[in-house]
């Protein structure tokens, strides 16, 4: 029922369809967009270059799909065919998968075909674009809110392969490696339509059910398929693994460590420390600490009972516990020096 249902093409596709024709000649497009009734095009937000710039969106943030009074982390949407191809990025990963036919995408300035069977993982603040110019295609787009996706996959971010690579960049705003892409052919076909139907039923247990499908869809794209991975690896795009060695250190301790601390326990100089977390995230060491905090609040209101302000304490009082060195040897030695003076 749902391959039926997929391959049938909505109005907007029998559009961009007939549109598509119409480019084929100067002037039949001319006479087509002629024709067109553009204040219904505008309502509808089709993308016509020609005549509604204004209607493609270069940069997609997490409101493009998910409202703040949408509960939903995951959104899940055949992609239009015959949609003309435009160039776009996301704050957030987006998942590709190839049902049926093939696609072309150009990601960053690279030009990539892709098969039936083919997931591609991209970055988020990548370039791409996505071109499906046939009836038979069918491409899904897997769209994760930015901070579900940071809790979904960080246990992937801790490997030490590429694969865990990408994700690791991923949390750490960091996208040197701009995609993976593996050849799966039609095992997972199934459970992706098991997914999609999960996205379609849409109750008030769909939202957690597409989290666990994904995340164990992903876990075993990654165990079972990665001789068949494909990225856009190149060795000198890829961050010192001090950085990374560094950030998840201070992701294992939930932030709560000072340039001290860490340039310790590496044996590098503060400097140093702070070069590489510039380097590896874009951000300062302060701004990166804030960054996880926000983060932490973020998983502790999507996963306990407690209110905002019960998380704002809880995490006012780890930052002053650190600050006075209530942490084993830390505290020790400064009720040492304090002693001392």
């Amino acid at each position: 029922m749902i391959d039926s249902l997929l391959l049938n093409l909505n109005d907007d596709e029998l559009f961009y369809r007939s549109y598509f024709e119409a480019t084929k000649n100067s002037g039949t497009l001319k006479k087509f967009l002629r024709s067109m009734n553009v204040d219904e095009a505008r309502r509808r937000h089709l993308i016509i270059p020609e005549l509604l710039p204004e209607n493609i969106s270069y940069q997609m943030n997490d409101d493009e799909y998910f409202s703040p009074d949408d509960p939903r982390n995951v959104f899940i949407s055949p992609h239009n065919r015959y949609t003309p191809a435009f160039t776009h990025r996301h704050v957030f990963f987006e998942i590709a998968y190839v049902y049926s036919g093939h696609c072309t995408q150009n990601i960053s300035t690279k030009r990539v075909k892709f098969s039936e069977g083919d997931f591609i993982f991209i970055a988020p603040g990548i370039y791409h674009t996505m071109e499906v110019f046939d009836d038979q295609s069918i491409i899904f787009n897997i769209l994760i809110r930015k901070g579900t996706f940071h809790q979904m996959f960080l246990p992937l971010a801790k490997g030490k392969d590429i694969q865990s690579r990408f994700f690791r960049e991923g949390l750490y705003n960091s996208h040197k490696i701009e995609y993976l892409s593996y050849h799966t052919g039609g095992s997972m076909k199934e459970f992706m339509r098991k997914i999609y139907a999960e996205h379609l039923t849409n109750d008030e247990y769909s939202d957690q059910i597409q989290i666990g499908m994904l995340i164990t869809m992903t876990a075993e794209i990654m165990r079972g398929f990665h001789d068949t991975m494909s990225c856009s690896y190149s060795q000198d795009d890829i961050q010192n693994d001090e950085g990374f060695a560094v950030l998840g250190y201070i992701q294992e301790r939930n932030g709560m460590l000072n340039l001290a601390d860490i340039a310790g326990h590496f044996g590098f100089s503060e400097s140093h420390c702070s070069r590489l977390i510039k380097n590896t995230t874009g951000m300062s060491f302060s701004d990166w600490k804030k960054l996880l905090r926000v983060r932490r609040a973020e998983n502790m209101l999507m996963n306990t009972n407690m209110t905002i302000s019960e998380i704002s304490s809880s995490l006012a009082t780890r930052i002053q516990r650190h600050s006075y060195g209530f942490s084993g040897k830390c505290c020790t030695l400064r009720r040492e020096n304090t002693a001392s003076r």
